[in-house]
């Protein structure tokens, strides 16, 4: 068995859960154990590929054996990331409760990953520490993160087609005595994303208020800021990777820009989109 990943590894990405889906996949079909059907186009590349859909009770089937995977790996993993390779799209995660999400709303973003290990137990143990000390100033931060995920999701479920505004990055120069103001750049946003742009902010200072977040994060943050753009960590923070939304009508002239300002720093960056599809076999 050969497995090729463009996932960087112990970065918050859900790398292991990817690997365990995989194998199980590839396991039961190679055991003609699933229910393979509907045959999809050619690939990008031109190739004769085809890629079959797994029915939904077979793609059950290999969540739960994916995520005993996730266990022999993570102790004690909640099973997001395991749902999430499996059935694709979004997932809202509640006291052990998973349902799917589905929604039409394009949502682009970029992924720097900062290079920085993390011990994802420490950083929990230490949230639990500080919510020992300060229960009720941490029990109102959990408290607002909660309603900034259902907020999401309601905008993501909302499927409107509100009107896009223009959001000018003004840029001064000083020459002499006089100071003139030069756009720099046009970006359009919708509404939603607005509003979403707004949440990921806000959940990154309460993130960095329960003490995960990490020198390197704040260095991503602030860069994308400068850029216009909003970045929160990603995973149970201290290292890993962070993500930036990225406006549907960002031009790619002005994504390649910021990846290049964060190439500069020694950070690496690749884009994704939020809604893709779960597990599919490929058949030539």
């Amino acid at each position: 068995m050969t497995v090729t990943s463009e996932l960087p590894i112990g970065s918050g990405l859900g790398s292991s859960a990817a690997f365990c889906v995989s194998i199980t996949g590839a396991l039961l079909a190679a055991a003609q154990q699933l229910d393979l059907h509907r045959h999809l186009g050619p690939t990008e590349e031109g190739d004769m590929q085809r890629w079959l859909d797994v029915d939904d009770k077979d793609l059950d089937i290999i969540n739960r054996w994916a995520f005993e995977g996730e266990k022999i790996i993570h102790g004690r993993p909640s099973g997001i990331d395991n749902t999430v390779s499996t059935f694709g799209y979004i997932v809202k995660f509640r006291q052990g409760q998973l349902s799917r999400i589905q929604t039409t709303m394009p949502l682009n973003m970029l992924l720097t990953n900062t290079k920085v290990g993390r011990d994802t137990k420490s950083l929990v143990a230490g949230v639990g520490a500080r919510a020992q000390r300060h229960p009720k100033s941490m029990a109102a931060i959990f408290d607002a993160v909660d309603s900034i995920s259902e907020e999401v999701v309601s905008i993501l479920q909302s499927n409107s087609e509100e009107s896009r505004i223009e959001h000018n990055i003004v840029e001064s120069k000083k020459d002499g005595h006089a100071q003139s103001e030069l756009v720099h750049n046009t970006v359009s946003r919708s509404v939603e994303e607005i509003k979403l742009e707004e949440l990921v902010q806000i959940n990154q200072g309460l993130l960095q208020s329960m003490g995960v977040s990490h020198p390197c994060i704040d260095a991503i943050c602030c860069r994308t800021s400068k850029h216009k753009l909003q970045s929160k960590l990603t995973g149970a923070g201290g290292g890993g990777c962070v993500l930036t939304l990225l406006p549907h009508c960002l031009k790619s002239k002005a994504i390649e820009e910021v990846k290049a300002d964060l190439a500069a720093e020694g950070f690496e960056c690749f884009q994704a989109h939020i809604g893709g599809k779960g597990v599919q076999i490929s058949k030539k």
